[in-house]
């Protein structure tokens, strides 16, 4: 009964984490938007960053869930390793799928970081609640 539960609120922390892409693209596109007063500017960002989605899926998969289990049996559970965790997993991800250096690598790196922060961000908050 209460592994179920930590199942459940797991997969809902994973499914939060998924909303960075579109945080990231609406961030950023509305920025440049406002800049230079286009604003399919916006549009063409968020959809980028939603095309990117999969490089935070991977993160979370392969970097920031296993932190998230090695932290938490250690009782070291805190935001910078998971958000390191995360970056790292963007990164590495990033530079073997879509972009080796530039913007998109950086945008995608900061992206999985923020994915790995809404992560632990809902757990804890579910974990309060509960």
């Amino acid at each position: 009964m209460v592994k179920e539960m930590i199942k459940r609120q797991v997969a809902k922390a994973v499914a939060y984490s998924l909303l960075s892409p579109l945080i990231v693209g609406i961030v950023l596109g509305g920025y440049y938007a406002l800049i230079s007063g286009q604003s399919k500017i916006l549009f063409q960002l968020l959809m980028t960053a939603v095309a990117n989605a999969h490089i935070v899926g991977l993160s979370m998969a392969f970097f920031v869930l296993p932190a998230y289990v090695i932290l938490l049996r250690h009782n070291k559970l805190s935001y910078s390793g998971i958000l390191t965790a995360g970056m790292l997993g963007g990164a590495l991800f990033s530079y073997l799928f879509v972009a080796s250096s530039g913007m998109v690598f950086i945008i995608n790196a900061v992206m999985a970081a923020l994915g790995g922060g809404l992560f632990l961000f809902s757990l804890r908050r579910n974990a309060q609640s509960a």
